[in-house]
């Protein structure tokens, strides 16, 4: 078994243990064991399975994209093989949908409910137990699993392939990873682009984040589907971007 990264919770006296790892028969890395360990001073829960490494990666998207102000409304991700989903509530006053920049400056919420297995995996326990995770612990649970996960991906990454994915966040927001086609092949991490993003297809400059090269059964989207850089950022417009 190679090395295992955890990142830890704790909420109220109970602490919630993400995990992630891989397979001794991981087929291109594209599998990570998960696993979830809940305690506290009534309940010691554990629980692993094998899911695929892109359902991880959509978790940590989703929260940096909650961070980012990203949604209205709640978001869910459901992780049925291992009985648990993941609810993202942005801020809201009453109920009520505020601004971008009101969500991206107040608190949001992570809730992580677990519908517990018997010991033996072939059925479920009565009830649902849900853990709460505010903006602090969400920002810092995001980039614990980045890093674990660019730790495991570093381990098969490919510098070559028929495609370069890239994924890019609005200017001040990180691991958003919206991603668009660079038809050029020579965008690095780092580095500024222009993009058409959002409904509107707005330009506008963009961090990279992320680069993926991939074929057509690796890459997050189709490629005939997704939006295409437009070009790198002139220097003169990064140095504009950084007064």
């Amino acid at each position: 078994m190679l090395e295992k990264r955890e990142i830890l919770l704790d909420f109220e006296g109970t602490k919630l243990t993400v995990s992630i790892s891989l397979p001794d028969d991981s087929a291109g890395g594209f599998w990570v064991n998960t696993g979830i360990r809940l305690e506290n001073e009534y309940i010691h829960y554990e629980d692993e399975m094998k899911i695929p490494v892109d359902e991880i990666d959509e978790w940590v998207t989703t929260a940096s994209r909650l961070l980012a102000g990203a949604y209205k409304q709640e978001y869910t991700l459901s992780f049925g093989a291992m009985g648990f989903a993941v609810d993202f509530y942005p801020h809201t006053e009453n109920g009520m949908e505020v601004s971008r920049e009101e969500r991206r400056n107040n608190d949001c919420v992570m809730a992580i409910r677990l519908l517990m297995r018997t010991a033996d995996k072939t059925s479920f326990l009565g009830g649902v137990y849900t853990f709460l995770v505010h903006r602090k612990d969400v920002a810092r649970f995001a980039a614990e699993m980045r890093d674990a996960l660019d730790f495991f991906y570093g381990r098969f990454a490919k510098t070559s392939g028929k495609y370069l994915f890239v994924g890019v966040s609005p200017l001040g927001y990180q691991n958003c990873s919206y991603w668009y086609l660079d038809e050029s092949k020579t965008v690095k991490k780092g580095e500024y682009v222009w993009v058409r993003m959002g409904r509107r297809n707005t330009e506008q400059i963009v961090t990279v984040d992320r680069v993926r090269y991939c074929d057509e059964n690796t890459s997050p989207f189709p490629p005939e589907n997704v939006k295409r850089v437009l070009r790198k950022a002139t220097q003169e417009e990064i140095n504009e971007l950084n007064k």
